[in-house]
């Protein structure tokens, strides 16, 4: 059963959403996301340009979205209106083989 991000921020009061992956030199990546967006990058993702982010890709590739993994759903204890969620990230409806979730699950 998935888990429905939208859901959770209600009962949970959430008010914004980071959104994050890591980049090859070990940066985090993140976008801070309202709650009332949450359902839409729950299926669209929140985008992001991978040639900025040292994913091995030029300013011609189209933008790569991360798309948030609920079951990594982190409230921030200092911050508890804020969760932390960590992102795959797609391109062109596959995944970015130069993402490292990818490359440890591969």
């Amino acid at each position: 059963m998935a888990i429905n991000l939208a859901e959770v921020a209600k009962k949970k009061k959430i008010k914004y959403f980071l959104i994050s992956y890591v980049d090859f030199f070990g940066v985090l990546r993140s976008k801070l996301v309202p709650a009332q967006s949450i359902k839409e990058m729950q299926k669209e993702g929140a985008g992001f340009a991978g040639f900025s982010t040292y994913l091995d890709m030029l300013p011609s590739d189209p933008d790569m979205a991360a798309i948030p993994d609920a079951s990594s759903l982190i409230i921030l204890p200092w911050q508890p209106d804020v969760a932390w969620l960590a992102g795959d990230l797609w391109m062109d409806g596959k995944p970015v083989e130069a993402s490292p979730r990818v490359m440890l699950r591969n």
